[in-house]
């Protein structure tokens, strides 16, 4: 069974509790996505506290639905969980730094207060800047550019196009990014062609990649990526970029 409660805004609190089926879930949606349209911003919270089981069906029907919201979640700065399951927390955790426009965080069932408070208090409206923007390395065999909020399709135009100049030009290059803060990306992404076509290509055509970071979640996927991939590359924290630009700016061996 889903309980959806708007009657505390800014805070949409859903109760999640027993078996849910794929009937439960669309008569949630119908309720939800019109009083999201409605709303200006809200935070929420979910108490699955008496949670029990989904059906495969139900599931599936969630994240088709949970899809369709990604252009709304910027209207959820904040979403709060209430479980004691420890997987389910452990995913949010995981999900949390890749979920654009949204804060995610787990609260423990006797913590319920806490969840709704932090989930109501919601934090002021970021002014629309570039999430992702080209870095003036000044070193010649060098492409550098930085991370900073929600990457939008039309952002990765200005780090695509001089990437593909660099990769056209049939000489081995390194590059650097900087990630401050990642909210998200835009879904285009994924299936954007130039997007694609440029990191395939790049992976060929790169010999060092230096990733500037504080945010831990990046690390398994440095690790996959070389596991794929003869680029080396390597992680530093932003307390060590001098040392990162200096690794980068090493001479590049070029093919006789």
């Amino acid at each position: 069974m889903i309980h959806f409660d708007r009657s505390q805004a800014p805070l949409f609190r859903i109760t999640v509790t027993g078996d849910v089926d794929r009937d439960q879930i669309r008569a949630f949606y119908r309720d939800f996505k019109p009083a999201l349209d409605a709303a200006d911003r809200v935070g929420i919270l979910v108490d699955m506290t008496g949670f029990g089981d989904i059906s495969a069906g139900a599931m599936l029907e969630d994240m088709m639905e949970e899809l369709g919201l990604l252009d709304d979640l910027g209207k959820m700065p904040r979403a709060a969980l209430i479980t004691g399951n420890r997987f389910m927390a452990g995913t949010i955790r995981y999900l949390n730094p890749v979920i654009p426009r949204m804060e995610m965080r787990t609260f423990l069932p006797d913590e319920a207060e806490d969840a709704a408070a932090w989930a109501r208090d919601l934090p002021e409206k970021r002014r629309d800047a570039p999430g992702v923007r080209m870095i003036d390395s000044r070193l010649a065999d060098v492409l550098a550019f930085e991370v900073d909020g929600y990457m939008d399709d039309d952002d990765m135009d200005d780090v695509v196009k001089p990437f593909r100049d660099r990769i056209d030009r049939g000489r081995k290059f390194n590059a650097l990014a900087r990630i401050r803060r990642f909210a998200g990306f835009d879904p285009e992404i994924l299936v954007d062609k130039a997007v694609l076509g440029m990191k395939w290509d790049a992976i060929r055509a790169m010999h060092r990649y230096a990733i500037v970071t504080d945010q831990q979640w990046v690390r398994p996927f440095a690790g996959m990526a070389r596991l794929v991939t003869q680029v080396d590359i390597r992680l530093f924290p932003l307390a060590e970029e001098e040392a990162a630009w200096a690794w980068v700016g090493e001479p590049v061996p070029q093919a006789g």
